[in-house]
């Protein structure tokens, strides 16, 4: 028996569409992330010229390559102290999963073929700020928490922007890619959202209580 609610028939194409999305987001991530690396590249080189050299992406994962010089571990097969360029990866992955979560809410909606291809090229356009945001916070994240102090102080922070990074990164890990891309989707369908929750729009004011 088909759900009569509109909202009901919605969440279940949602979900229909959500699986087969996930999948063709993971095979087709590689080439997804090529401007999320390529964009983030350009924002931490220009905000951190001293520190970071370049962005490489690597699959679903991205090099920063910093400026910084330090000793490797050793595991007695190299000579002592070897020093070498700071480089570490990133799982870019966890930062870009609003894209299937639009697309399906953009398939489920009852519009033309024509607006949900519109829709779901102008969200996902939108949406490329997250992953470059979540990128960028935890690269520098890492250098001024997880390295070697001296990295830290080479950051220049001061408690103020210590504080400050870190609700960035809280934020673009745990919030922006899963309420961005659902906030982009109601924006594109106002109308529709007013059809999914008319008892909304038409709710009568509450009436005082009776003494």
């Amino acid at each position: 028996m088909m759900p009569r609610r509109p909202i009901d028939r919605f969440l279940i194409r949602a979900l229909l569409w959500l699986a087969p999305l996930f999948v063709l987001w993971y095979v087709l991530a590689p080439l997804l992330l090529m401007p999320v690396a390529g964009w983030t590249h350009f924002v931490l080189g220009h905000m951190f010229p001293h520190a970071i050299a370049a962005v490489e992406q690597q699959g679903t994962a991205v090099d920063i390559v910093t400026r910084f010089v330090m000793a490797a571990p050793t595991d007695g097969s190299t000579p002592p102290d070897p020093r070498g360029q700071l480089v570490f990866t990133i799982n870019a992955l966890k930062y870009a999963y609003g894209w299937p979560m639009l697309l399906a809410l953009t398939l489920a909606a009852p519009t033309a073929w024509r607006e949900k291809l519109y829709r779901a090229v102008m969200g996902g356009l939108l949406l490329l700020p997250v992953p470059v945001w979540g990128i960028a916070c935890e690269a520098i994240k890492v250098l001024v928490f997880d390295m070697d102090p001296a990295v830290a102080l080479r950051m220049g922070t001061t408690p103020l922007t210590r504080e400050l990074l870190a609700l960035a990164y809280q934020l673009g890990y745990l919030i922006l890619p899963a309420v961005t891309p659902i906030l982009i989707w109601a924006g594109f369908h106002r109308d529709f959202l007013g059809e999914l929750l008319p008892q909304v729009r038409r709710a009568p004011p509450a009436s005082p209580p009776m003494a």
